[in-house]
């Protein structure tokens, strides 16, 4: 009977929250992005500012940048979990139309990187050798704006919109260890600040777009 009644409750959520067409939008997404990867485009605009050559590299920030993916996958949970139906969609919107802009960005414009050539790898070290294999399999292609960052800030901004629900030291969590992954996009040298900048340019501007685009429900009398 629990076994039971947690289906129904989950296939209740799946419906509610819309997570099977977003799943097929991300199905196609990577399917597109992982196109980019394996035909890659014959000219590409380099990303690159003053700024990027006074950011060291630093190994050591590949922790925070893997940390990303748990990061993920925990702030997702609680956003379908807890989230009120306007900021969901409110969530999802932001998300999607930030992803679909660098997917099209990326076709029309594509970018990528020159400065890793001068990383010198300490392989004596974990964060080393960390680093070397995450710059091995993600290469510096289709770089701006960073989604690393992008996705970052979304489900940051979903995690303040669950102050009520999520306890105070795991917003404070989420905040630092946000900021420590934005941070780490330029200090591992998968982004410049350039990527970096409009990426939180864009997220400024898709979000405050939300606000006023998905409405408070009407009150049913």
């Amino acid at each position: 009977m629990i076994i039971e009644s947690d289906y129904i409750i989950m296939k209740e959520l799946i419906k509610k929250r819309h997570l099977i067409p977003i799943a097929v939008w991300f199905v196609i997404y990577m399917g597109l992005f992982g196109f980019l990867e394996i035909v890659p485009p014959k000219d590409v605009h380099l990303i690159h500012c003053a700024l990027d050559d006074r950011i060291p590299n630093m190994a050591v920030f590949i922790y925070p940048y893997v940390s990303w993916f748990p990061y993920i996958v925990v702030c997702a949970a609680l956003a379908i979990k807890n989230l009120d139906d306007r900021q969901f969609k409110k969530a999802v919107l932001v998300l999607t139309t930030g992803m679909n802009i660098f997917l099209f960005i990326s076709y029309v414009w594509p970018t990528g990187l020159d400065f890793r050539e001068s990383i010198v790898y300490d392989l004596h070290t974990l964060s080393g050798n960390l680093l070397k294999f995450v710059q091995t399999v993600d290469t510096p292609k289709s770089v701006f704006p960073s989604m690393h960052v992008y996705v970052t800030l979304v489900l940051q901004y979903t995690l303040e919109m669950q102050k009520k629900l999520v306890p105070a030291w795991g917003i404070w969590v989420g905040r630092v260890l946000a900021v420590l992954i934005v941070l780490s996009t330029m200090f591992t040298k998968q982004h410049s600040a350039v990527d970096v900048t409009a990426a939180i340019v864009m997220f400024a501007v898709l979000a405050l777009a939300a606000e006023k685009l998905v409405k408070e429900p009407k009150e049913e009398n």
